[in-house]
């Protein structure tokens, strides 16, 4: 756990720091895409900002709707603390609130300048999972999406955090590297596959039938609550991931040939 580095003497979180590199490596590897999917390098880049806007604030409301049960169940701490409690309720991120805002913000420009949304999302969809492994890796450093209590190999103990005390409790696993060695896997695969050039949105629809069904395994190796569980042991993760899953499929099987 290594929450922040000190770069001439000024703390950097970790998690924002891989979550920039990851961003970088994303887009680096995108650039390559854009000539076999004929989208032009100037408005991959343009769109990258919409995308980034659209991340951050996806984001944030996702992590909000994960904690409305605790806050109302907490109503009378939010009207004594009401500025701190909104910061706290705002101050954490969902990878699921990310995805749909940055596709809502690419969209939202493809339309503006009247573009085909499924080149962006040819050349954006193999990338995803680059810069989620890299997100990943910053959850590790910064002690956030912990996995749950265990023992055996590969297991890890993190240090004392005051912010969440039971961390530190017991070893646990290290669900954070095990999601972010699959989401590494699957962009080797969705990279090597897209580099001919697929129907529109096949490339998009097996990113979310692959990433569905990773993270709905992995949702239990998750030890925090704080994402939200339901009746039953349904994690807000895993909801999402039910919905978006026909929505993959779909966009496999759907009949339209390849855009030129």
């Amino acid at each position: 756990m290594l929450p922040f580095i000190n770069i001439f003497g000024m703390p950097l979180p970790m998690y924002g720091l891989m979550a920039v590199v990851g961003f970088g490596a994303a887009l680096a590897a995108a650039l390559r895409y854009t000539g076999v999917y004929s989208l032009s390098k100037q408005d991959l880049l343009f769109s990258s900002v919409y995308m980034i806007i659209g991340i951050i604030i996806g984001s944030k409301l996702m992590y909000f709707i994960t904690y409305i049960p605790k806050l109302i169940e907490n109503f009378d701490i939010f009207l004594k603390h009401p500025w701190e409690t909104i910061m706290i309720v705002f101050s954490g991120y969902v990878f699921y609130g990310g995805l749909i805002g940055g596709a809502i913000g690419v969209i939202i420009y493809a339309r503006q300048y009247k573009l085909n949304i499924w080149k962006f999302a040819d050349v954006i969809a193999p990338v995803i999972p680059l810069f989620h492994g890299f997100g990943r890796i910053g959850c590790f450093f910064g002690g956030c999406c912990y996995g749950i209590e265990y023992h055996g190999v590969f297991a890890v103990k993190f240090p004392y955090n005051e912010l969440v005390p039971e961390l530190s409790a017991v070893e646990r696993f290290p669900v954070q590297l095990m999601e972010a060695g699959m989401n590494f896997v699957l962009f080797i695969v969705l990279y090597t596959y897209g580099r001919k050039k697929r129907k529109p949105g096949r490339l998009l629809g097996i990113y979310l039938v692959s990433y569905t069904f990773i993270r709905i395994i992995t949702e239990y190796f998750r030890g925090d609550v704080v994402r939200g569980v339901y009746g039953g042991g349904i994690s807000t993760s895993q909801i999402v991931s039910f919905i978006l899953l026909p929505v993959g499929i779909w966009l496999i099987l759907r009949k339209e040939k390849a855009v030129v």
